[in-house]
């Protein structure tokens, strides 16, 4: 395979060490820096590195090199087009999110069309739910809560998975989040209902396994159901009456198999079981144990504050999802990455710190590498190849990395 091949692969690389040098003597100077960030302001400390680490890195890679984006908002990009042109989605076009997804990423189309101006939403959408988990997770010290800020936007995989690969799944996290601002606000558990059911309808159907485990904690469960299908209900019976069950599509198509999890970590001892062909059936394993797990630990943290509850049960689930879902892969780092920094104070541990980077900096190439070398389900004779061996390696570093992380958020009880 050629050195253009991986050409990505080292650029990438590249991208995930500077930011990881720039992490550590952000941690080397953070009292100083600290002391600046209570001079200029929060707002401004705030601008400052969403346009550094951001907005100046999307204008680098597009704008001045050219670079292209990627297949996955090429997605994006043909199902926003259609529905630009109001046509109706799952009957018209295919689109495996949620059916408000395509008519929001439409709407940047009407000022750039094409597969960069979606990145750039994409971006525009992660900074937003910076500044909202800067809001709801905000302490006395403002100064630290800045830090924090930095320390998300240096961390190699969102970086990549973001401005790079144009992935949406940052979105989820933001609903999840104003759920959790709207019930500091004491919104009633009507208007906490729409705000999931909201989720659910702008992002996509993994959205769903939060609301039976908010449910398990909500007061007023009534009016947090009536809230949900207030909304819901009239938009899915829209899609029925004008698509039949076309609404069906993203439950109807089986996720592709993915890397890594644990599935593709066992398949070199299981591979005459030839199990990738019942992807189906291994999702549902992986969804019901998913809820399972994650219902038990809820059972157990029930009683402690949203503020804490929301991150713990969204760690513990998409963390879950990542190790066992089939169709699982390094980009849902990306899903947890924020109120992993924000929500906790894992930071203050060195150990924690360094361990984080390394494990997003190895994400922040390995789908890339797994890609390139074909997407394989590994056979113990690929292992004479120096690349299978190489990608392997990395998949077992990610997932020790999750296991380390779901072991921190189940031991800790507060914020």
């Amino acid at each position: 395979m050629s050195n253009d091949t991986y050409s990505i692969i080292y650029a990438k690389i590249l991208i995930s060490t500077f930011f990881c040098l720039m992490a550590f003597l952000s941690f080397q100077f953070q009292p100083k820096l600290e002391k600046v960030f209570d001079k200029i302001g929060q707002g401004k400390a705030f601008t400052i590195f969403v346009i550094l680490f951001r907005l100046i890195p999307f204008s680098i890679v597009y704008l001045l090199l050219g670079y292209k984006a990627q297949s996955d908002v090429y997605i994006f990009w043909r199902s926003a087009q259609e529905a630009s042109h109001f046509k109706l989605v799952y009957r018209d076009f295919e689109s495996l999110y949620s059916p408000f997804f395509p008519y929001i990423t439409g709407t940047i189309l009407y000022f750039w069309d094409s597969a960069e101006a979606i990145t750039l939403l994409m971006v525009l959408v992660e900074i937003a739910v910076l500044w909202l988990s800067l809001k709801t997770y905000r302490s006395e010290n403002k100064a630290k809560d800045v830090f924090k800020v930095l320390v998300y936007l240096l961390l190699p995989a969102p970086l990549i998975f973001c401005v790079i690969g144009g992935q949406e799944d940052i979105w989820m996290w933001g609903f999840a989040c104003l759920f959790v601002y709207f019930s500091q606000e004491k919104a009633s558990d009507f208007v906490l209902g729409i705000i999931t059911a909201l989720g659910l309808l702008c992002t996509k159907a993994f959205f769903v396994l939060l609301i039976p485990l908010i449910f398990l904690k909500i007061n007023d469960k009534v009016k947090f159901i009536l809230g949900n299908l207030s909304l819901g209900i009239p938009v899915f019976l829209f899609l029925f009456y004008f698509g039949g069950f076309s609404f069906l599509m993203p439950i109807r198509l089986a996720q592709e198999p993915m890397s890594p999890n644990f599935w593709s970590l066992v398949h070199p001892f299981v591979a005459e079981l030839d199990i990738i062909k019942n992807t189906k059936i291994l999702n549902w394993i992986g969804l019901i144990l998913i809820l399972s797990f994650a219902t038990w630990q809820s059972l157990r943290t029930k009683e402690i504050a949203w503020k804490t509850y929301i991150p713990s049960i969204w760690i513990l689930i998409f963390g879950t999802m990542m190790l066992i879902q089939i169709g699982s892969y390094a980009n849902y780092l990306f899903i947890y990455s924020m109120p992993l920094v924000f929500c906790f104070d894992f930071i203050k541990q060195k150990k924690f710190v360094f361990i984080t980077f390394f494990i997003q900096f190895v994400a922040s190439f390995q789908p890339s590498l797994w890609f390139r070398i074909g997407k394989p389900f590994l056979r113990f004779e690929q292992f004479k190849e120096f690349r299978f061996v190489l990608e392997y390696s990395l998949e077992i570093i990610i997932l020790a990395g999750v296991c380390y992380w779901l072991n921190w958020v189940i031991q800790k009880k507060d914020i």
